[in-house]
């Protein structure tokens, strides 16, 4: 393992959730100058990847690049602490506390379960409804030993819980991606349980993700649909979502029902502008058209969003020159949003969909596309010049001739590799990323020589 680090909870709330360094910030200059359509898939810095033992299983689940190490834990089916199994479609995770000096995280960790039974009857107090087999559960990760601890149900009866944000007031909000009857809501869960209080004023619509300005406590949320839009939720109270606010959709200036997704070069910015949505509730009418009549912006299956040091950042999955992706800067003092990143072919990034900032700057794309590229499933690093490389692949197949057998009796012997990769983070030090594979439903923690690249 690397070097401990320990911390208390003022470091997690700058370093973590909230805080990416210097070093993107600077970088953005950068890539927006050098970045040019056409380009390759670069080297790692970290090097190439290959399979890598897992220090669990000692099945190789993954390819690294050398000197990487990583640890297995709660697979679909594995007994939570009460003895029920464990959640399957593992989504958006993120680290939202850190126990004193102990080195003890916890993180929450979302389940994209549709419509049926609640995972879990026998707490009826963290269940919403009983007609969704989505929720989340929390983990507890040890980083002075590199050991997994527990995991434990924390809300259950939602529906497809996919991704969603950390906050600065210590929990996670887990967003739900329908518009069933009964759900499309987000809920604020903290490192014990959720509220099963759906915050209704942040919108009903098929949500992705959500982040947070630690400064005025807006929560900027995403909408993954094929027309979908940019929100802001403003909270009558910092820190207190649950009791109100005003929604807003993103417009640009001057340009009614813009399209951001289409072909623009890099560095392309637009100055911005917010039109209220009247009934967030979607009574009558989704928030997107109610955006949509005023003028708003529309966007191709916005997904993944991560708070950086003073901007945010959002993708855009079916965005781009050939659709397949785009990422896109906010920078709340200003009112622009800047066009980061536009994937030329499916070979640099391939439809990424959850996305993450580490405590270095470096920005981490998780890609959602099924291996409509040569690679299989990635993660993927984003240099500071414009340019992708690979960090790590899916390598997790149970066929004969694969890694070997399944774990538990609930994983499928099949082949897993062109299974999505969901919920980057990284610990408040930056030593650990925590990373799933959403289906057979595996989290991994994986620890290494991290100051050799951007990540």
């Amino acid at each position: 393992m690397t070097e401990n680090q320990t911390f208390d909870r003022r470091t997690f709330l700058r370093r973590g959730a909230m805080g990416a360094g210097a070093l993107w910030a600077f970088s953005l200059g950068e890539l927006t100058e050098r970045r040019a359509y056409g380009a390759v898939l670069t080297p790692s810095p970290y090097g190439p990847v290959s399979p890598k033992a897992d220090e669990v299983t000692g099945m190789r689940l993954l390819q690294l690049p050398d000197g990487f190490r990583y640890w297995s834990y709660s697979w679909t089916g594995d007994p939570l602490e009460d003895g029920t199994p464990c959640p399957n479609l593992h989504d958006g995770m993120a680290v939202v506390d850190a126990q004193g000096n102990s080195g003890r995280l916890i993180l929450v960790r979302n389940h994209e379960g549709g419509g049926g039974d609640p995972y879990i009857k026998t707490k009826p107090s963290i269940v919403y409804r009983n007609d969704g087999a989505g929720g989340t559960t929390n983990l507890i990760f040890d980083t002075t030993k590199g050991t997994w601890e527990k995991a434990w149900a924390s809300l259950a009866g939602t529906n497809r819980n996919c991704a969603g944000g950390v906050t600065p007031w210590g929990s996670w909000i887990t967003c739900e991606e329908t518009t069933d009857a009964g759900h499309g809501w987000s809920f604020d869960v903290s490192a014990q349980k959720g509220d099963t209080t759906p915050i209704v004023d942040m919108g009903r619509f098929s949500h992705e993700g959500c982040m947070v300005d630690p400064t005025t406590g807006y929560i900027y949320e995403t909408e993954d649909g094929g027309n979908s839009g940019f929100f802001k939720f403003v909270p009558f109270r910092w820190g207190r979502p649950a009791d109100g606010g005003d929604l807003y959709m993103l417009k640009v200036k001057n340009a009614p029902k813009a399209n951001l997704s289409a072909t623009y070069p890099i560095g392309t910015t637009w100055d911005v502008e917010w039109v209220r949505i009247d009934d967030p509730t979607a009574a009558t009418r989704s928030c997107y058209l109610q955006g949509s009549d005023k003028g708003g912006a529309r966007f191709a299956r916005l997904e993944g969003c991560w708070w950086g040091n003073l901007t945010g950042y959002f993708l855009s999955t079916n965005g781009g020159v050939v659709g397949e992706g785009q990422v896109f800067e906010y920078d709340p003092t200003r009112e622009t949003v800047k066009l980061i990143y536009d994937s030329p072919t499916a070979q640099e990034v391939d439809n990424p969909d959850n996305i993450t900032v580490s405590p270095r700057g470096g920005l981490l794309l998780c890609e959602d596309a099924a291996g409509d590229n040569v690679f299989g499933e990635r993660l993927v690093g984003l240099t500071f010049d414009g340019k992708t490389f690979t960090f790590g692949i899916n390598n997790i197949n149970f066929l004969p001739g694969g890694v070997g057998t399944p774990p538990n009796s609930s994983i499928l012997a099949r082949d897993y590799r062109n299974n999505e990769w969901a919920g980057a983070c990284y610990s408040p030090d930056g030593q650990w990323l925590f990373v799933n594979i959403q289906t057979p439903g595996v989290t991994f923690a994986i620890t290494g020589p991290w100051k050799s690249g951007p990540l």
